[in-house]
């Protein structure tokens, strides 16, 4: 089975196969229009596979293009942080998980669902006359 191994130090990359030679990949002799190119496929497929999501009961066994333009966004917010060195997103710094009814809502009305809590917070703070 093919292992992928990254060390980011020695810049490679090193493919080991079972009973083979491992193959290994220096990214310093690379072309600088290949290695560009490389980075920016490399956050397309990683950012576009969090938008890979999962139907369960949490999110109403429905999956909108709002929850995964979320997805999208939260990891573009983690990786264009000048501080971030992270690969991995946290659990913690997920986007939280979304009530199902107001999804729906939100759906209906042709609204985000941040536009929908806050039009659901509003339309509560009138008819309590606030």
């Amino acid at each position: 089975m093919m292992k992928k191994v990254i060390n980011t130090a020695a810049r490679l990359v090193t493919f080991t196969f079972d009973g083979l030679p491992d193959v290994t990949m220096h990214a310093e002799r690379m072309s600088a229009a290949n290695y560009d190119y490389a980075v920016l496929h490399g956050l397309a497929a990683r950012i576009g596979d969090a938008a890979a999501l999962t139907k369960s009961a949490e999110n109403g066994f429905k999956i909108t293009e709002g929850m995964r333009r979320d997805e999208v966004a939260t990891m573009v917010a983690h990786y264009e942080r000048a501080d971030c060195v992270e690969w991995n997103l946290r659990v913690s710094a997920r986007v939280p998980s979304k009530n199902p009814a107001i999804m729906k809502l939100a759906e209906a009305l042709g609204l985000t669902y941040e536009q929908t809590q806050a039009k659901l917070v509003e339309d509560a703070m009138v008819a309590l006359g606030a």
